[in-house]
């Protein structure tokens, strides 16, 4: 128990917090949609990349030892999957940046004003 205290409240991310909780108190008090995209961001970062972390270093380990040509074609079909996800997680990033600009863009905190 105390091994995972320690590797918990290292310096990096008692940093990391203190940084997300001060743009939280000045950036989400001025934009409410940016509790979401945090939530979002939190949620993805934790679950989504740490499973495809591991699911990679499955298939590092599983190529080990194999023929050098199933390894290469495995890694090229792995890099042409990671491709297309990346490509579409950043079309329906952009679309529904364009969305939230749409329904909530004219809420914005204007400081011009």
């Amino acid at each position: 128990m105390r091994e995972k205290l320690r590797k918990w409240f290292n310096i990096d991310n008692i940093i990391d917090a203190t940084v997300d909780l001060f743009l939280i108190l000045f950036d989400v008090l001025s934009s409410p949609i940016l509790i979401v995209m945090r939530l979002a961001r939190f949620i993805i970062g934790n679950y989504l990349l740490d499973g495809v972390k591991t699911k990679i270093k499955k298939v590092a380990h599983w190529t080990e030892g194999k023929h050098p040509l199933l390894q290469i074609w495995v890694w090229t079909m792995i890099i042409c999957v990671g491709v297309v996800i990346l490509t579409l997680m950043w079309l329906f990033g952009t679309a529904f940046s364009e969305v939230v600009m749409e329904l909530w863009g004219d809420q914005a905190l204007n400081l011009d004003e």
